[in-house]
């Protein structure tokens, strides 16, 4: 499970990518639903609209999309507005809520970013590319099994 301390982004962006990057903190169930309802909204558009993709093309598409259309940082990140934008582009927009997305973005990411004081909270770009991956779903199908 993930620690609940946060990481600067500035850090997460220069540190070495690792796959495993999501299993060091633990998330709260609705933050997890959350994910879950992105990761279906997705799904549900590539299975449309990238049939003939790999998986793991959409879900670089996306990180890329959604990196692209965050407010201007100085390094590659997703913001919440990345994520909502992507969302109302593949016209998905109605189905989640921006608070739903905040929440994820502020309990998987780097929070407060920058020294103006704001409360922008952003993930690295592998930060978002594990949580819309089938890591991500893996990982978490293991932790809710009981253990015998």
């Amino acid at each position: 499970m993930f620690h609940s301390a946060m990481l600067s982004l500035r850090r997460a962006a220069v540190a070495p990518p690792t796959r495993n990057m999501i299993t060091q903190r633990s998330i709260s169930m609705t933050c997890t639903q959350s994910v879950q309802r992105l990761n279906d909204i997705l799904e549900e558009y590539r299975t449309k609209n990238y049939a003939q993709e790999f998986p793991k093309r959409f879900q670089k598409d996306v990180v890329k999309a959604a990196s692209v259309n965050s407010r201007q940082l100085n390094v590659s990140a997703v913001s919440a507005e990345g994520i909502e934008n992507v969302l109302h582009n593949i016209g998905m927009g109605h189905r989640m809520s921006r608070s739903e997305i905040e929440g994820i973005v502020s309990e998987v990411g780097a929070c407060p970013i920058g020294d103006d004081g704001g409360d922008l909270c952003v993930i690295s770009s592998d930060q978002m590319l594990d949580l819309i991956s089938k890591n991500w779903e893996d990982h978490h199908h293991n932790l809710n099994q009981p253990r015998a």
